[in-house]
Formats: structure tokens, sequence, C-alpha cells
């Protein structure tokens, strides 16, 4: 089984997550900005982890500046073939990123939080993202909810996607571990040329392990961390509270006040 999000699967991302609504994603997050801080001109440099083929930051208004950290060199190599205005990327884990810059948003989005499968993963990543805010900063992020998923687990999914030069297809099938939260996905993903007759596809394997979290897990990992949620709720709606039935939550922190915050 291949390493996640290797060289092969990169060049099918896109393509795969080509319904996703990134302009949507960002424009709630910016939202949220405006939410908690409005006052002046908010986010004038924005902190990616997790960024992914750089989709997101690709987004955000041209003279923003724009940095991404991905664990993977591939991914990375997409983003950086963007030529997103005012970017810069790093190859790194989330908790291992170390910077001297302060950025008015960091945030981490498509369940990159529930790659963080450990306690120390989070606490680590947490850190980072305390670290890196500003002083009037806001950090979001999503993850996959622990109550919405007990009731309803993830199945074995098939998405196809095609275009003019390639057709994609992937199958994920899931192996749930309900005492610990953890879903291991073992991915199959088949890959054609479509300008090609012979209708050969190019297989590749991987494996995602990801974790779903509670709200409560979350909000003590964070206050660990010198962190306070200033917001919650199911991603993409900021007009009700996170509930049972929310498989995607999302949550907005502010580095905190008093001894935990400094």
């Amino acid at each position: 089984m291949s390493l996640r999000f290797s060289s092969s699967y990169a060049l099918a991302y896109d393509l795969l997550n080509e319904g996703k609504p990134y302009k949507a994603e960002v424009d709630f997050v910016l939202g949220l900005c405006k939410s908690h801080n409005p006052v002046g001109d908010f986010p004038i440099s924005v902190l990616d982890l997790g960024c992914g083929s750089g989709m997101h930051l690709s987004m955000f208004p041209y003279d923003t500046t724009k940095t991404g950290v991905d664990i993977s060199e591939s991914m990375l190599d997409v983003a950086k073939k963007r030529e997103t205005p005012n970017s810069t990327y790093f190859l790194s884990k989330i908790g291992d990123f170390a910077t001297e810059s302060k950025f008015d948003l960091v945030y981490s989005l498509f369940h990159v939080m529930s790659y963080q499968t450990t306690e120390s993963d989070l606490d680590r990543s947490l850190a980072t993202i305390r670290n890196s805010l500003s002083d009037n900063g806001l950090a979001v992020f999503d993850f996959w909810h622990r109550a919405a998923w007990d009731q309803d687990p993830p199945v074995t999914r098939m998405t196809m996607r095609k275009n003019s030069l390639v057709e994609v297809k992937r199958v994920s099938s899931p192996t749930v571990d309900r005492v610990s939260g953890l879903v291991t996905i073992d991915m199959d993903i088949f890959v054609h040329q479509t300008k090609m007759d012979d209708h050969a596809y190019v297989h590749f394997s991987e494996r995602h392990e990801m974790r779903a979290y509670t709200l409560q897990e979350l909000a003590y990992a964070a206050r660990l961390q010198g962190l306070e949620i200033v917001g919650s709720g199911p991603w993409m709606t900021n007009q009700r509270p996170l509930s049972a039935s929310d498989w995607y939550g999302w949550l907005a922190l502010k580095k905190a006040c008093g001894p935990e915050g400094k």
C-alpha cells in the first residue's frame, strides 16, 4: 500500500474533487474573519495548513500574502504550478512547521485536522496554529464529527470523473474502529488516458487513516495549547449549533487571554 497523497494520486486529485466548492468555502472562512474582526482590512496574510494542491489559496485576493504547508511534495508541486500570486509553500508536517511570521488567518480545511489521529499529532498541530497566529488573528478548521459518525459511519464509495485528458475511478473502502474513533480508508484508484483507444487503466492504491472528533475533545485540546473557541457549527453554516446529525463541523479559535494565552 502506497503512502497517502502519492505523486500518482496528486495528478488525479483535482479531477476527483472538481465539484468541491473551494470559492464558497473561502468566502465562508472570510465571513468568519469579518464577524470576529469587523474593523480594518482582514486578512492581509493567510496560512493554509495542509494546503494540498493549493486550490483554497488560489481563491484569496491577489494582494493577500499566502503561505501553504503540506506533507506531500507531489501535492505542493501541483500547487506551485498554479502560480498563485504572492504565494509561498513549505514541505512539512503541520506539527513540525515553525516560522517567525505571524498570520491574520490560519486555516486547515478538507478535514486535514482529522488526519491528526493521535493526541500528540493533534496537540502539535494546535501548537503550530497558536504560534502562527497574530495577536488578533483567527484560526479556522473543519473536522469529522464523532457523534454523526457513530450514527452514520462511512461506507464504501465509488467516485468517477472524466475530462478531455484523463478518466479517473476511485473506490474508497473504510474500516471503522468504534472504540478509538479511527477509520482506515483503503483507496483503489484507476486512471485512463481518454485519448488512448486501449481502455487500459493504471492502478495504484493508498491508505488514509483519519479520526472523528467530538467538540469536547477539540475544545479541551485547544485550551491546553493556549487557544479559545470563539465559534463552532456545521461546516459552511453559521446559523445554528453543531448537532449529532452533522457529519462535518468547524471551529474558529483565537489566542486565549490570561496565563494559557501567554
